[in-house]
């Protein structure tokens, strides 16, 4: 398999856009710019005092301050506006060995929940799938009604009270935060109730029936969307029937931003569980000032406390937020529901669904386990379900180009350090972060690369895309989670992420927190160490003056290839003090306990403009206003609610949802779901509404209804925004 480069054009971007920008000045406005709008990220570690000041900083405005609500002394400043996303989970728990009857401790539970002190940032909510999260609307009927029982025990001394983060149930879940992508579902409210509420579980036979729900949800294992609803509630009654801890409220992030008429920002987008912290958050925002540019000034309370490596590192707050911004996943999460969008990686559809499992090709390459090395499937290897994908390749911040190897390379590595050796070569962390990827990758084939052209005025700029197959052993039924598994891509050059793997091979440090307080040494770090750093670079002449490259790589890299990634990288450390190479849309300029400074990639090697997702920002919002019963059919009206932009603001307006209503130029596309709860409580029907003539949406009912009185829940989703949406209920008596 031949290794492919971009060509010569490309490389010209830097000078180009200097051309075009003086163009520009001439009154010749460039139609693409590359990237997003800041042209300089700075985050600054500031308290919650610190930051309410900085928001008054007339000369040098704060622009926002993540995580968390600054302290104001007393109102907040006209000029701030907020934003609300989930932060957490509140608990209450009872030992099972202290108060061993189930009913005494749910008993005990709802009445220290009853007490529970007012808080503004606290929504009482005795479930643990929340409006914040996109399967909230198969719940409904559960988190609407679910009561703890009362009863005359009115002591609450065994109740603990715990406040539970989403990014700690999450870590707990094993979810990655670089290099790997988090698994496809791991926003859904099912998916963090189990690992929040599992470990409670006393019961063995409880336990056993959440592992089942939990496993056959994971892998796909169910008929259609009714019976993946029936999981997910037999999957939250297993978990909670016990009582040893349950969700009792939950609690809301309240971030604080710049709005003013000059000094703020604009386009702003909240991530319905990370809030401002999430990649799409630093891909939309621009200040009011500049239409393309400006220096954007974000605070945070907390400093920077975890490593900076793309393998196990960015764990905390700053962290994800630098690596958002540094790296480019193949996906990235969207943020008012559980989906991912396309980023550095777009799907091609299949001509047909495969009946069967079909063949891999003989030239596929698959990682050999134990090893990861890189060998060819063979002519008796089979998967399930094959994905196409087109990737849109891009320099790397050192000047080097992608290859064939910067695609493959991340799967050697999981597959070496996911499954181990002989000879102790393992990382817990890693395993955890890349199970479904090793478990359900078959084979990786290059096809082709395509090549696209860009013509701006009397320029020309050459793109290569790779176009690569990728085989699954995962069942054909979700194709958005099937394409998330196991993408070709790589944020980082194989060459990166080689050095890491020698520096821990070495005892230089550990790839993971928890692998560096086992084995006693550094958490790897590629920018902040100095001790490191050297060490570091000491690695990269050694292996310059060599042509060293891994095993894993076999005849994809050759001498004279590596010793040019290996020179390219000690250059790019001489002239930026660290080794924090990836492809991303911003550069790692400073960093420091106080700050940390990114400068944007402003390049036409970047495949990525301007715009590319500003849809995410501000979605639409439905009101269900009207649901009637028209012989066997449910008919539903609502309302939408648009932030329509007046000069540098935004207003909430209010108008019927109809077939030509527009948000702006664009079409609304509504996604309207029910729910058919039968008087057994089990979900006898669920799909998608149809959108009639008139504006209303039809659901038709099943010919047969379970009997007893049932109930119809309906949501529209606008534009994919899921977060608290309204919910409309109507009675249906069955046959």
């Amino acid at each position: 398999m031949a290794a492919w480069k971009s060509s010569g054009p490309m490389r010209a971007g830097a000078v180009a856009l200097v051309l075009a920008g003086t163009a520009a000045r001439a009154g010749h406005e460039v139609p693409y710019y590359p990237s997003f709008y800041p042209q300089e990220i700075r985050l600054e570690t500031l308290d919650a005092e610190r930051a309410a000041a900085e928001f008054s900083n007339t000369a040098d405005p704060l622009h926002a301050y993540l995580g968390t609500a600054p302290q104001f002394s007393g109102n907040a400043p006209a000029h701030l506006k907020s934003a609300v996303s989930l932060r957490s989970f509140v608990t209450a728990s009872v030992d099972p060995a202290r108060v061993p009857d189930r009913d005494a401790r749910c008993h005990r539970i709802a009445t220290a929940a009853n007490a529970m002190t007012a808080n503004p940032d606290v929504v009482p909510h005795r479930y643990p799938i929340t409006p914040y999260h996109a399967d909230y609307v198969g719940h409904a009927d559960l988190a609407t009604t679910a009561k703890l029982p009362a009863g005359a025990d009115a002591s609450s001394a065994d109740v603990r009270f715990d406040d539970v983060s989403v990014d700690q149930v999450l870590a707990r879940a094993g979810v990655p935060v670089a290099t790997w992508l988090a698994p496809p579902w791991s926003k859904d409210g099912w998916f963090q109730a189990y690992h929040l509420l599992k470990d409670a579980v006393s019961s063995a036979a409880d336990r056993k029936e959440a592992d089942a729900a939990y496993e056959r949800l994971a892998d796909g294992e169910f008929r259609d969307l009714a019976e993946r609803l029936n999981l997910e509630r037999d999957l939250i009654a297993a978990l909670t029937r016990g009582c040893e801890m349950s969700v009792v409220a939950y609690r809301v992030r309240r971030e604080f931003y710049n709005d003013d008429f000059s000094g703020g920002i604009e386009n702003i987008l909240v991530d319905s569980q990370g809030g401002f912290n999430s990649p799409v958050f630093v891909r939309t925002v621009k200040l009011k000032d500049f239409p393309w540019n400006g220096w954007l000034r974000l605070g945070i309370e907390m400093q920077p406390a975890a490593a900076w490596n793309p393998v196990a590192g960015f764990t905390d707050a700053p962290g994800r937020l630098v690596w958002a911004a540094l790296g480019d996943n193949a996906f990235l999460p969207i943020p008012h529901n559980s989906r991912w969008v396309q980023n550095r990686v777009e799907v091609r559809p299949e001509e047909e669904t495969p009946k069967q499992s079909l063949r891999v090709p003989a030239d596929a390459l698959a990682p050999e386990r134990g090893t990861g090395r890189l060998v060819k499937v063979g002519a008796t290897a089979a998967a399930m379900t094959k994905v196409t994908y087109r990737v849109l390749a891009a320099a790397f911040h050192d000047g080097t180009e992608m290859e064939t190897a910067d695609l493959l390379y991340p799967y050697a590595l999981a597959t070496r350090w996911g499954s181990g050796d002989a000879n102790g070569v393992h990382d817990p962390e890693i395993a955890a972060a890349t199970r479904l990827m090793r478990e359900s990758l078959r084979g990786v084939r290059m096809v082709r690369v395509e090549e696209s052209v860009l013509r701006l005025a009397d320029l020309v700029f050459t793109y290569h895309s790779p176009i690569v197959e990728v085989y699954l052993d995962t069942l054909p039924t979700a194709e958005h989670e099937n394409a998330t598994l196991a993408p070709p891509w790589s944020s980082v050059p194989w060459h990166v992420l080689a050095l890491t793997e020698a520096a821990v091979e070495r005892g230089i440090a550990a790839f993971s927190a928890s692998e560096a307080k086992r084995r006693n040494l550094p958490w790897l770090d590629l920018a902040r160490d100095p001790g490191q750093l050297a060490k570091l670079r000491a690695l990269v002449r050694e292996f310059s003056a060599t042509g060293w490259r891994p095993a894993a790589l076999g005849d994809l890299v050759t001498a004279d290839a590596a010793k040019a990634r290996w020179q390219a990288l000690d250059q790019f450390a001489e002239a930026n003090g660290h080794l924090l190479v990836a492809n991303g849309p911003y550069r790692l300029a400073n960093a420091s306990p106080e700050a940390i400074v990114l400068n944007v990639v402003r390049e036409f090697t970047y495949p990525i403009g301007l715009g590319t997702y500003d849809p995410f920002a501000y979605p639409p919002r439905a009101d269900i206003t009207r649901v009637e019963q028209v012989n066997r059919r449910v008919f539903v009206t609502a309302d939408v609610e648009i932030a329509v932009k007046q000069q540098r603001d935004r207003k909430i307006t209010r108008t019927p949802l109809r077939r030509d209503t527009l948000r702006g130029i664009y079409p609304i596309r509504p996604e309207p779901r029910y729910v058919l709860i039968g008087g057994d409580g089990k979900v006898a029907a669920a799909g998608t509404a149809r959108w009639e003539s008139d504006g209303r949406f039809a659901v038709a009912l099943p010919q047969t209804l379970p009997p007893g009185p049932g109930m119809l829940f309906t949501g529209i989703f606008l534009d994919g925004n899921t977060i608290d949406p309204a919910i409309g209920r109507i009675e249906i008596r069955g046959d």
